[in-house]
């Protein structure tokens, strides 16, 4: 067969095709625009959808819960064509921007449900592709930059290794309600679990109301909790801290505790741990928190009586909790 009879085939198949793709096109992005989840689905159908957003492919109840996510936290969202859709034999690509006010509540991670409403207006350069295969089902890949989204939303995007040489890295974050009052006693919370994001995403959990039941209890001062995501083999670690003001208010109120004792049930007797192992570590001795002075750079005790620079006698300011 020539070559020119290859290429006008070509031709006649995308110009049979080219309505139907438009039409997938256009029924998609209106579904997004109208606020429409069942719709979304309903156009990908037996296929899949991924975003930067959405942890891997997407099909099913799963997409419409991610959808329904996405137009809670972003009420106002919409996808505004920026350019021509490009039709392929069996494929479309199509640049829009991406447009939303955050003001609602987005997905959490590491233990924290719900990430709140910035207020912040979000405008993102994106890019829409589907394929299709020979029975027509969609794969449908949307991209954005996660970089722009999150400086857009003043969260963070860090671009990190799994492991390096002996050091591994994970994420963190702090609790304290305010109390400043040096810690006396600490106690530390180590675990591994085993079986990629499920488990994981429990026992962050679970762990996450442990400390929040601790925070205001009497003599608390700080929590911390540090995970390390799983790994291609689905394993994954973690530790928790929690700083008191003494050990008699580290043990009335960590042993007592209903919600401590659920999770050492479940990562013990239930099997959400691989590993754990805890211990409680009492003070020995304690330097001062030394904080600078910002009239002249001179370090001063935080906590010294009378909160002026022994240096300038400007005023210090308040010191800062431990940890």
């Amino acid at each position: 067969m020539s070559p020119l009879r290859i290429l006008l085939g070509l031709l006649k198949g995308l110009f049979l095709q080219s309505p139907r793709l438009l039409r997938f096109a256009e029924s998609f992005l209106q579904s997004w625009n109208a606020h429409d989840a069942p719709a979304v689905l309903a156009r990908v159908g037996a296929g899949d959808y991924r975003d930067p957003l959405s942890r891997g492919a997407l099909s099913g109840a799963a997409l419409e819960s991610h959808a329904r996510a996405l137009f809670t936290a972003f009420p106002d969202l919409r996808f505004v064509l920026t350019g021509p859709v490009t039709i392929g034999p069996d494929s479309i690509a199509a640049r829009y921007r991406l447009e939303g006010t955050h003001t609602g509540p987005l997905p959490g991670g590491l233990g924290i449900e719900a990430v709140a409403a910035t207020g912040r207006r979000l405008s993102l350069d994106a890019t829409l592709f589907v394929t299709f295969d020979d029975d027509g089902t969609p794969c449908v890949n949307n991209h954005f930059d996660t970089e722009s989204l999150a400086d857009q939303l003043g969260f963070y995007a860090l671009l990190m290794p799994r492991e390096q040489g002996h050091y591994q890295f994970g994420a963190f974050y702090r609790l304290n309600k305010g109390n400043v009052a040096p810690p006396e006693a600490i106690g530390i919370t180590w675990l591994q679990v085993r079986g990629g994001d499920g488990p994981f995403d429990t026992a962050a959990r679970v762990t996450n109301q442990v400390l929040e039941s601790f925070s205001d209890r009497p003599g608390f001062i700080t929590g911390i909790i540090g995970a390390r995501p799983p790994d291609r083999d689905g394993n994954s670690s973690g530790f928790t801290l929690s700083a008191w003001e003494n050990i008699e208010a580290l043990e009335a109120n960590l042993l007592p505790n209903e919600d401590h004792q659920r999770v050492v049930h479940q990562f013990m007797k239930e099997g959400l741990a691989y590993g754990t192992h805890s211990r409680v570590y009492s003070l020995v001795r304690a330097k001062p928190m030394m904080i600078a002075c910002t009239a002249c750079g001179k370090k001063n005790n935080a906590h010294k009586t009378k909160p002026q620079c022994s240096a300038c006698g400007a005023a210090l300011e308040a010191a800062p909790a431990y940890w």
